[in-house]
């Protein structure tokens, strides 16, 4: 990955003490050293740092090993083991019991991104009136590209979410996440409901970059969890929908009769 040297905005500046990384990691082991060189980099061209918070999904291979060195060489890095795989979402869950800041910053551990260049790209982005910024993997080569084209495809269609990669990197303002929230909607689809709530999500490009070691997490069962997700999500949506239409038609007669 180039070492490219990005200079902070300055709103980017006065974001800095309002931020966390949230980082989630199972069997890292060959990329966590190379990630946290990259978000030292990335603080160095920013000038400021922020807390990372990488939790580990009771990997099994190294990185539970790696992870009780790193925070002794990079003081910005706190570590929360799951003592077992629990899957994201439950890796959202942790992470929002213990982010305290005013935005959060959702990053990955497989170096298919990289926090020296992507980091301030998404600060760069996240302006005054903005609610959440995803990034947009550009040039992208991997096996999940048409699944991930197809999902987007359809929640522009049901929450007018105009953006063109919704599970990537992000960065969310953290009053607007909850547990409730992700136990209706799921990691997968909380841009697409937060945009259908009205809220202003904007994107940015971002480059992919191949994944440096290790195997993707991607298959069947997660489609096919992610197809279950989705169901149970627009049962939600049109029940919701629903109720604000009636909402309004209460109040057109209540303003008539008055």
């Amino acid at each position: 990955m180039e070492n490219t040297l990005c200079i902070a905005s300055p709103h980017s500046v006065s974001l800095q003490h309002s931020i966390t990384l949230v980082i989630p990691a199972f069997n890292e082991a060959d990329n966590l050293e190379k990630l946290m060189f990259s978000i030292e980099q990335s603080f160095q061209n920013l000038r400021f740092c922020f807390p990372v918070l990488l939790i580990d999904d009771g990997s099994t291979d190294k990185t539970v090993e790696i992870l009780k060195k790193l925070p002794e060489k990079y003081k910005f890095l706190q570590v929360i083991r799951h003592p077992k795989r629990q899957g994201v979402a439950q890796v959202w869950k942790t992470a929002l019991a213990h982010v305290k800041t005013e935005w959060l910053l959702w990053g990955q551990a497989d170096l298919e991104t990289d926090p020296c260049t992507d980091i301030p790209l998404l600060l760069s982005a996240c302006q005054p009136g903005v609610d959440a910024v995803a990034g947009w993997r550009q040039n992208r080569n991997d096996g999940k590209l048409l699944v991930s084209q197809i999902a987007n495809r359809v929640n522009c269609l049901v929450f007018g979410l105009k953006i063109h990669d919704m599970n990537w990197i992000k960065l969310i303002r953290r009053d607007l996440l909850s547990v409730e929230l992700l136990n209706l909607t799921t990691h997968r689809y909380l841009l697409a409901v937060l945009a259908g709530l009205g809220y202003n999500i904007t994107e940015i490009p971002t480059p992919w970059h191949p994944r440096h070691s290790g195997k993707s997490k991607f298959g069947k069962g997660r489609l096919i969890s992610a197809g279950f997700d989705f169901i149970k999500l627009l049962i939600w949506w049109f029940s919701f929908k629903l109720v604000q239409v009636h909402k309004i038609e209460n109040l057109q007669v209540q303003f008539k009769e008055g």
